[in-house]
């Protein structure tokens, strides 16, 4: 039975203009579209978060002589900005997000909102079974590090450079996420490269299945947007993969 026929699928979107869009190339009709995740039945489900993350405002903070400072923008007209750091107290900081999340770290760098996202999901999939499924851009490391980036034109551009033009993100640190989700019991936790994930998923035998009776440059295509996919030049290792889920589902599929 095909994925669309044997579940109900809902879509996370807040612009209006997205999700007209969204519904001009989407036809099935038991998908709907919904920008408030209380609105979810209280059912077992299982959460896509596809380059959802990397998506969503992140906060900076780092360490100097014992004191820690906050990364702002200062903006001094619509097209001129500078970086300025301003004191603050981490302690407060930690209250608020319920997590010393500057323990044995010199920078930071997360996403309040994203923390949000991830503990109201998790809290989900604890009282009602499933899982979330993270693939995005990021890495592993208990140091956090500086990974704010802005794409412009398809080539890294400073990020106070062509402001409102440029598609701005960052690497997820999948080792916080870890650190968050453990917090809640009866939770599982796998993680990966996309490389091995869709490798362990049988991309190889798939590609090998949809070239069948196919012409030259069409196989040629699919087997070019497979190396793309999984070679560790590529986004086979620059890409990771994330599981949450309970812990009593023992599925090891592509983990």
């Amino acid at each position: 039975m095909q994925l669309h026929f044997a579940c109900n699928i809902f879509i996370y979107e807040k612009s209006p203009k997205l999700i007209e869009e969204q519904k001009k190339k989407i036809k099935f009709k038991n998908i709907k579209w919904i920008a408030n995740l209380k609105k979810l039945d209280k059912s077992p489900s299982i959460f896509l978060a596809n380059e959802f993350f990397d998506a969503i405002p992140i906060k900076q903070f780092l360490k100097s002589r014992n004191k820690w400072f906050e990364k702002f923008v200062q903006l001094s007209s619509n097209k001129k900005a500078k970086f300025i750091n301003k004191r603050i107290n981490i302690k407060k900081i930690e209250k608020k997000i319920n997590f010393k999340v500057s323990d044995k770290q010199n920078f930071i760098e997360y996403s309040p909102l994203g923390l949000k996202y991830l503990k109201n999901i998790s809290r989900f999939i604890k009282k009602n079974n499933g899982g979330l499924l993270i693939i995005d851009y990021g890495y592993f490391d208990e140091k956090m590090k500086d990974t704010l980036q802005a794409i412009y034109k398809q080539k890294y551009s400073k990020v106070l450079e062509n402001i409102g033009k440029s598609d701005i993100t960052y690497n997820i640190n999948f080792y916080l996420v870890k650190k968050i989700a453990k917090n809640f019991k009866e939770l599982n936790i796998n993680f990966t490269s996309q490389k091995k994930f869709l490798t362990n998923l049988g991309i190889h035998q798939r590609a090998e299945i949809i070239g069948k009776n196919k012409t030259f440059s069409e196989k040629s295509d699919i087997f070019y947007r497979l190396k793309r996919l999984i070679d560790k030049k590529e986004m086979g290792n620059l890409f990771k993969v994330m599981l949450i889920k309970k812990s009593n589902n023992n599925s090891q599929i592509g983990f």
